[in-house]
């Protein structure tokens, strides 16, 4: 084992690093933009927060954005093919992406993850909903990221206090470019892409929430 890590080590100079082109996702929205930046094809995003704090119909915007561009799949271990995740998907009128979108039901597994992005044409955006609900460790999640390098895992953490729920959830924390923490109806992100203002869920709920004068200060951050 270590001498195949070994084997892949690759050292570059800055000519080489400067030279590299990456893969954006194009006509990213402004508002969006704002607060992810430019941000590359295949990226790790982490999104937490409480219950009933606005954190499901961040996600749903977000796949609007993105299932527009790119096949997703949404693994929706806590709903499944549920009266729940139906009104979601009516609320975000995601049926103008039929075909694009597609839902796994809460028995699905790493292992059946796993075999079912290995086909042909599989999602190139996957979302887990949740990270506790999966099951898997740190060491679970790396080796998803090398299997598939060219696909975006978005992953969905309960929260404890201000930070992602349990160990594995903390540590992919440190590892995703993009850190997207839920409360109040406010997205706070942290995306290594730019960006890095506050995005605004729902603004009745937000300004119910943080009161007007919060709010405001928030919203220009």
């Amino acid at each position: 084992p270590s001498h195949d890590r070994a084997n892949k080590m690759k050292v570059i100079g800055v000519k080489q690093l400067l030279g590299k082109k990456y893969k954006l996702i194009p006509d990213l929205p402004p508002e969006w933009a704002e607060s992810f930046g430019q941000v590359e094809e295949s990226f790790v995003a982490i999104i937490w927060g409480a219950s009933g704090q606005g954190k499901s119909n961040f996600v749903y915007q977000f796949l609007r954005v993105l299932s527009d561009k790119y096949p997703t799949l949404y693994v929706a271990l806590e709903e499944g093919h549920s009266l729940t995740t139906q009104n979601l998907v009516n609320r975000h009128d995601l049926t103008t992406l039929s075909g694009k979108i597609k839902w796994a039901n809460h028995e699905t597994t790493l292992e059946s993850l796993t075999e079912h992005l290995k086909r042909k044409k599989s999602a190139r955006v996957v979302v887990i909903d949740s990270l506790q609900y999966f099951h898997i460790t740190y060491t679970d999640y790396k080796r998803l990221r090398q299997l598939f390098p060219k696909k975006t895992f978005i992953f969905i953490s309960h929260a404890k206090g201000k930070a992602p729920d349990g160990k594995t959830a903390v540590k992919i924390r440190y590892d995703s470019p993009i850190k997207v923490r839920v409360e109040g109806y406010m997205a706070f992100v942290v995306s290594r892409f730019g960006g890095n203002k506050n995005y605004v869920i729902w603004e009745e709920g937000a300004k119910k929430y943080w009161g007007l004068k919060a709010f405001n200060k928030l919203k220009n951050r």
